[in-house]
């Protein structure tokens, strides 16, 4: 019987998983994340926003003349999706700090870069966490909230010029949560400890926001927006809805890019923090 040679072959995932193969990855851990009571309490606080403005919406539909103090129109929804930023903060501190930092403590990443996962399946999975849990406080509500304005004010919201609110709500809730969450996962792979992480990014935004504030009302220059992520994502939702902000404003193009750097720096900071070796020095 012939006996032929056979080199390493790499291993390939079954041909349906190829593409997906980070959804194990997001799928466990947001089991294990959901599994806990404060978390899942957490989750329904990041609603109890969105049961004001529908009150708010359904106060002024039956009490038209309440619309002078309580004006409903696009505004809303940019500031309910503002407001909501501090829940992904909170979100991604108690859900996000130790996906990554966890498993440089115990070593569990170069198991899971040893098996047939690619940094991107790794990144990608863990990313995809953070990313259902502040959509979860961004988009679900704030696509709820714009279904309930069309069944309580149809004549209102179903009008042609307010057609953009749901691309505008999809996009802003798109930028928070993805911008939020990248930075949550750089943080968390800087750290061995879940902690830490957690503090440090809570640090990282709450330092940058009180920075903002104080150039800004020192040199009142807007361009202190540009200091804080919180105050840029901000600046973004204000300038999809129309919200009028105190002093000069920014072009929105400003916040956005500085959105973008951040964004690129920080998965810069994954690629180099996910590798499948560990250098001891």
């Amino acid at each position: 019987m012939p006996i032929y040679e056979q080199t390493y072959r790499r291993y390939e995932a079954r041909g349906p998983l190829r593409r997906v193969r980070f959804w194990p990855i997001t799928r466990e851990a947001l089991r294990l994340l959901l599994e806990r009571k404060a978390f899942l309490l957490l989750l329904v606080a990041a609603w109890a926003p969105f049961l004001v403005r529908l009150i708010q919406v359904y106060v002024v539909t039956r009490f038209p003349e309440a619309g002078r103090v309580l004006p409903v129109d696009g505004r809303l929804f940019g500031q309910f999706l503002n407001g909501q930023l501090v829940f992904t903060l909170f979100l991604s501190i108690f859900g996000g700090a130790g996906l990554v930092a966890n498993d440089l403590r115990t070593g569990a990443i170069l198991v899971y870069l040893s098996r047939p996962l690619t940094r991107r399946d790794y990144v990608l999975g863990k990313l995809g966490v953070l990313l259902l849990l502040n959509l979860s406080a961004t988009l679900a509500p704030g696509f709820v909230l714009y279904g309930a304005a069309l069944g309580l004010a149809p004549d209102q919201f179903a009008a042609w010029d307010l057609a953009w609110i749901g691309p505008a709500v999809a996009l802003h809730s798109l930028v928070v949560s993805g911008v939020v969450s990248v930075v949550a996962l750089a943080v968390s792979s800087l750290s061995r400890s879940a902690r830490v992480a957690g503090l440090g990014f809570f640090g990282l935004m709450a330092g940058l926001e009180v920075a903002s504030g104080i150039v800004g009302g020192i040199f009142r220059s807007p361009g202190s927006t540009l200091l804080s992520v919180q105050a840029s994502l901000r600046a973004i939702g204000n300038a999809l809805f129309g919200i009028a902000e105190r002093g000069a404003p920014l072009h929105w193009i400003y916040p956005a890019s500085v959105l973008a750097l951040v964004a690129a720096g920080c998965l810069l900071v994954l690629r180099a923090r996910v590798r499948a070796v560990e250098v001891v020095r």
